[in-house]
C-alpha cells in the first residue's frame, strides 16, 4: 500500500468540527479588538474542538491509523 491509497473516514460531525475550528481561527486572526478574556475563551474553545476532533478521528480510523503508522515507519 502507498500513502496515496490511504483513505480516512470523516463523519458529518467531524466535518462540522473542522468548520467550527476554521471559523474560530478566522475570528482569532481577523478580529483585532478582542479583549484578552475573549481571545483566551476562543483559543480554549478551539483547543477543545481540536481534542474532540482527534478523539473522533481516532475512533473512526483505527485501521487507517495503523496502516499510516506502518507506512511512516518503513
Amino acid at each position: 500500500m502507498k500513502m496515496e491509497d490511504l483513505r480516512f473516514n470523516l463523519t458529518e460531525e467531524m466535518s462540522n468540527m473542522m468548520i467550527e475550528m476554521l471559523i474560530t481561527q478566522q475570528m482569532l486572526k481577523e478580529i483585532k479588538n478582542l479583549s484578552k478574556r475573549h481571545r483566551e475563551l476562543l483559543e480554549n474553545h478551539k483547543l477543545e474542538i481540536m481534542e474532540e476532533f482527534k478523539k473522533e478521528f481516532q475512533k473512526h480510523n483505527v485501521e487507517q491509523i495503523k496502516k499510516y503508522n506502518e507506512l511512516m515507519n518503513k
